[in-house]
């Protein structure tokens, strides 16, 4: 492992600052005590649960401990894993501005509230390693010319050329900030309050490798590399996906596997599909990455009532290295990205998919392409409301339509993730978003405990009947070696109104999953079941039982079925 480090660090910074580098990093990691393997890294179980550490809130407790009390109260044995989203004291976009790395913000309650949660469920950190706030005490030293922070920033003069650089954002790439010395060009990649470091400079990689050592020390067993495609910058390139980002990736996980085995780095790049997955590398990158297509190509199915692009996307699905495997997720703290569906959909299904969304209420966020123009980015709606209708409008099908999303993702080869606003059903929060004039605040209402147990608790109302479904869905899925997250997945290609997937676990078990993704019945022929096999989950398969000896099974509107076969 030192060996990789070292060539690793030479990649970066070449070979005469080896040693020192590699001196100073072997020196932070003799500190930290070696983590012991708690067994395999994957396993049907697992389920990872996206939220804010506020999401939860109750007068007389911290948010995080109204966290703690949500998930033993609602989804105890439920969720193994949450991704905490930026815990950290920041200044702007809900968390995505770190002004201090190393503290948890007080507002949402202290180190000792982590460490309890992390004694019940395994927790994902988020290290937003692209980019700081502008409050950041390194950025303030930066801006009075004294060290160390005067050379922990990324600069530009306004006479360089960066049109080939590939922007997420339509505000200016470059920030003008006035300094002890003058006006300096800030790279801001997303917002001028996110000034981006420079890991040209190897004391921007030694500061992060403290804080990342510092969170498996605090508990954390995933770390998500937040915007990493855009870290390493190189004027004159598209200063996406550089080498030297992806070296910087592999670095980080081999310091992690040094003393946390089974350690999970995941990497949060929301961009074309074949961009995506190549921080897997050759197996020695990312052990996971978001499954990015899977959102935007789900929605539109079944807004459109047909699988045929999901299913071809599906089927085109590379085999992954041994010990990596995908995050799928039907909605996340952003909106439905929309760069992942370049060369999956046409414009005109790209049109139908973004008029329905406008339709529901929902809204378009931008970005800036290479020749000046701008572009849908993303998508923002809450998924409960992407759900009320079709492309052809309103209709009675929301809460079956909405529990086929999640039990088709479910259903799919890799680690399962729900946001904190899906086990809510949450319809968009307009309110919110009037009030903060950002889009994606549609997405990310938070909640009082009161609030959600009279959402809950109320008898046959929506949010009830959505977790219930996923409850049991989710109980049933984890004792079924066939969802191992890497366990042998095939598409099928079947009625095109149906999405088919057989999954097939090391030890023989074999399941094959069906789901309706119309508002119309269809008939399963017989030649694509094996009948005379008892369901281990099925809704809305009406027409006989399972052990009918016709012709078919009759699949009502969004129908689902896990059979073992």
């Amino acid at each position: 492992m030192q060996s990789t480090i070292q060539t690793l660090l030479s990649e970066l910074y070449g070979d005469e600052r080896v040693d020192a580098l590699s001196q100073k990093i072997n020196t932070r990691l003799a500190r930290t005590p070696r983590r012991v393997s708690k067994g395999a890294r994957w396993s049907p179980e697992d389920v990872l649960l996206i939220t804010y550490a506020d999401a939860f809130s109750s007068e007389d407790e911290t948010p995080l401990r109204s966290l703690k009390r949500f998930l033993n109260a609602r989804m105890q044995g439920l969720i193994t894993q949450v991704h905490l989203l930026p815990f950290f004291p920041y200044t702007s976009d809900d968390g995505f501005a770190v002004s201090d790395y190393r503290r948890v913000d007080p507002t949402h309650g202290d180190w000792e509230d982590i460490r309890a949660l992390s004694e019940e469920v395994d927790l994902a950190f988020d290290l937003v390693i692209n980019h700081a706030s502008s409050s950041h005490p390194r950025f303030q030293e930066f801006l009075e010319d004294r060290p160390p922070g005067r050379g922990y920033f990324t600069k530009a003069e306004l006479t360089d050329d960066l049109s080939k650089v590939t922007r997420p954002r339509a505000t200016p790439l470059l920030q003008t900030y006035e300094s002890a010395s003058g006006p300096k060009h800030v790279w801001c990649t997303f917002s001028r309050d996110q000034v981006d470091w420079d890991f040209k400079n190897p004391d921007v990689l030694l500061e992060f490798v403290d804080i990342f050592v510092g969170y498996i020390e605090r508990g954390a067993s995933w770390v998500r590399l937040d915007a990493i495609a855009y870290l390493w910058k190189e004027v004159g390139t598209s200063c996406v996906h550089l080498p030297q980002t992806h070296t910087l990736v592999k670095l980080l996980r081999a310091i992690a596997e040094s003393i946390a085995p089974n350690f999970k780095v995941l990497t949060e790049t929301n961009v074309p599909m074949a961009e995506n997955l190549s921080y897997f590398g050759e197996g020695d990158e990312a052990h996971i990455v978001y499954n990015f297509s899977l959102p935007p190509l789900l929605t539109h199915a079944l807004l459109r009532g047909q699988s045929r692009h999901l299913t071809k996307w599906c089927q085109s699905l590379p085999e992954l290295p041994e010990g990596c495997t995908y995050l799928n997720f039907t909605a996340s703290h952003d909106g439905i990205g929309l760069r992942p569906l370049e060369g999956l959909l046409d414009d005109e299904e790209l049109d139908h998919l973004l008029s329905t969304v406008l339709a529901f209420d929902g809204r378009l966020t931008e970005r800036t392409r290479p020749d000046g123009s701008l572009s849908p980015y993303e998508a923002n709606i809450s998924l409960f409301d992407a759900f009320k209708g079709t492309s052809e409008g309103q209709d009675g099908w929301q809460v079956e339509r909405f529990l086929v999303s999640q039990a088709l993702m479910l259903s799919l080869a890799g680690v399962p993730a729900l946001y904190y606003n899906t086990l809510l059903s949450a319809p968009n929060n307009l309110e919110g978003m009037r009030e903060t004039g950002r889009n994606r605040t549609i997405n990310r209402k938070k909640w009082t405990l009161s609030e959600i147990d009279a959402r809950l608790d109320a008898p046959g109302g929506a949010p009830q009947r959505v977790l219930q479904g996923l409850t049991t869905m989710l109980s049933v899925r984890q004792a079924c070696p066939a969802f191992h997250p890497e366990a042998a997945q095939t598409c099928l290609a079947v009625d095109q109104r149906i999405f088919a997937l057989l999954r097939e676990s090391d030890d023989g078990q074999r399941l094959l999953c069906l789901f309706n993704l119309s508002a119309e019945e269809v008939d399963v022929g017989k030649d694509l079941l094996n009948l005379g096999r008892e369901a281990l989950y099925s809704e809305r398969f009406v027409q006989g039982s399972l052990r009918n000896q016709g012709s078919s099974l009759g699949c009502s509107p969004y129908a689902i079925a896990w059979l073992e076969l």
